[in-house]
């Protein structure tokens, strides 16, 4: 009798020491560590991704927040974190508004009413200049060097993006016409420059993109932004014939960087695995023209590795994949073309 009690007073310890372990809340901080903080920073200041300042956080609802999260910025650079629970999003915004000591200022999820082609106009006069035609913060080019002032802290934001569109309720949009946000140098159209029925429209003009969505062309879902190829020449083959077919098409050639210099000590680094960079200056002033965020990823590096067993591979960057990241029509064509010539590099190096 004894022996069977203790038997499932065990078994009761056990169940509620599980029980915790699945409902002990995921740790917000931790979550932010690994998956935020590379493109926004610890302290949120920005880099990569934007700057998430409290000034910018109390200007947004928590539901903002967890639709960020989940649907991301198709064609830019916030991906959509899709696989995490409900339970890990929710710590997340819960480490924000701890961070910056914001809370949610609860804005209705009820639709502004208002008259689009009025808003047009509106948006024309005013909004244009930094956030383009059709709202992508593009313009000619991207905007930052032909259109807007690059005095912008930060790229105005892309109001016809379809992840903005899914998190953004009409009364935030509205909040941020009226009031604008001093820190990314939006100015404000409330207090008598616009009235309040211009301002309506001009939500409306902004939420009838949704209307206007183009898809972009789809990718495989199993293309990644690096290609791997087989050498069927040796390490030191394999590297001179790189370098060949670079100058070739007329790339100039950097200095050889070892794969692991810098990350461990010196005279452990493997000497076998090498990154080759190059460039064409004309191209990458071109470039930068149309996508001046390009200085975060340059493609410019083909990455030879040997193996143990002797093989070579050489991983090159996707271009088609890494372009879509942008959100620029421009950039996508151009590298789209620029694919091509790095696959015939990689034919030729590995003939």
């Amino acid at each position: 009798m004894v022996t069977k009690l203790l038997l499932r007073m065990c078994c009761a310890l056990a169940a509620l020491v599980a029980t915790d372990l699945v409902t002990a809340a995921p740790d917000g901080r931790e979550l932010y560590m690994t998956h935020c903080s590379a493109c926004h920073h610890l302290g949120g200041e920005g880099g990569i991704g934007l700057p998430l300042p409290a000034a910018k956080l109390a200007d947004v609802t928590d539901d903002y927040l967890r639709k960020t999260l989940r649907n991301g910025r198709p064609g830019r650079v916030m991906p959509a974190f899709q696989r995490m629970s409900d339970a890990q999003v929710d710590a997340i915004v819960r480490f924000l508004r701890q961070d910056t000591h914001t809370t949610d200022p609860g804005f209705s999820d009820a639709p502004v009413v208002g008259d689009v082609d009025r808003g047009k106009a509106i948006y024309g006069e005013h909004c244009i200049k930094c956030h383009g035609e059709d709202g992508t913060g593009e313009g000619k080019g991207t905007g930052v060097t032909l259109s807007r002032e690059r005095s912008f802290l930060v790229m105005p934001a892309s109001i016809s993006n379809r992840g903005f569109l899914a998190s953004a309720s009409d009364e935030m949009i509205r909040k941020v016409v009226v009031h604008g946000r001093k820190y990314s140098g939006m100015p404000a159209f409330g207090h008598g420059k616009l009235s309040d029925t211009e301002i309506d429209d001009v939500v409306a003009f902004v939420r009838a993109f949704e209307q206007q969505q183009a898809e972009p062309e789809p990718l495989d879902a199993e293309e990644r932004p690096t290609h791997i190829y087989e050498s069927p020449h040796d390490f030191e083959t394999t590297v001179a014939n790189v370098k060949a077919a670079l100058t070739g098409a007329n790339f100039r050639i950097f200095p050889d960087r070892l794969l692991e210099q810098g990350l461990i000590d010196e005279f452990s680094v493997n000497s076998r695995q090498v990154g080759i960079r190059f460039c064409n200056f004309n191209v990458l002033y071109g470039m930068l023209k149309i996508e001046p965020r390009l200085g975060i990823v340059l493609p410019c590096r083909i990455t030879v590795i040997e193996h143990e067993d002797g093989t070579v591979t050489l991983a090159v960057p996707n271009l088609r994949v890494i372009s879509r990241w942008f959100n620029n029509d421009e950039l996508v064509e151009l590298w789209d073309r620029m694919e091509q010539t790095f696959k015939d590099i990689i034919d030729e190096v590995t003939l």
